[in-house]
C-alpha cells in the first residue's frame, strides 16, 4: 500500500496558524537626564532618555541600574511577560451550528493561536537624588527625648 497520500494529507493538516506579537522595548528616562543605563550590570553605552531593545520572545527579567556622577544610583526590575491564547470549540459559531471546530487544522489542536509578550513596566522614570540627599534622609527626624526624664520614646 502506498502511504504517500496519507502522509501528504497529514502534513497538510499539521501546520497551525500561530500569531506572534510583542513589544521588546522599554523606554527609560531620569531626572536629571543623562544617567548611564546598565542592564544586568552591563553598560549599554546609552544615557537617559533612551529606548532599550531587550530580548523579545525568549526574553527574561532584567535589572536596570541608572548612574549619574554626584548622584545616588537607582535600580529597577523589569519583568518579561509572555502569554499564549487559544480558542474554544464554539468560537465563531452560534447555538444553531454544530459546535465542532471544523476550520481548525490538526496543528491547531496542539499549538496556541497567538503568543504575545512585553516587558512590565515598558516605560520607566527614575529620580536620581544628589548624594547625601533623598526622600529618606530629608523626611526622617530623630525622636526627641522626654524633657523631664531624658528617656527616648519607645519605638
Amino acid at each position: 500500500m502506498d502511504r504517500r497520500p496519507i502522509l501528504t494529507l497529514l502534513l497538510a493538516l499539521l501546520p497551525a496558524c500561530t500569531f506572534f506579537d510583542g513589544n521588546s522595548h522599554v523606554f527609560v528616562s531620569s531626572e536629571p537626564a543623562g544617567a548611564r543605563v546598565f542592564v544586568d550590570d552591563v553598560d549599554t553605552g546609552q544615557a537617559t532618555p533612551t529606548r532599550l531593545d531587550l530580548d523579545g520572545f525568549f526574553g527574561d527579567d532584567h535589572t536596570l541600574r541608572f548612574e549619574l556622577e554626584g548622584h545616588t544610583s537607582e535600580q529597577r526590575l523589569v519583568s518579561h511577560r509572555r502569554v499564549g491564547y487559544t480558542s474554544k470549540w464554539i468560537d465563531g459559531t452560534d447555538y444553531r451550528v454544530f459546535s465542532f471546530p471544523l476550520w481548525w487544522t490538526l496543528g491547531d489542536w496542539f499549538t496556541p493561536f497567538a503568543i504575545r509578550w512585553t516587558y512590565v513596566p515598558n516605560e520607566l522614570h527614575v529620580v536620581l537624588y544628589p548624594e547625601g540627599e533623598g526622600p529618606v534622609a530629608q523626611d526622617y527626624v530623630e525622636p526627641a527625648a522626654d524633657a523631664e526624664t531624658g528617656n527616648q520614646p519607645d519605638s
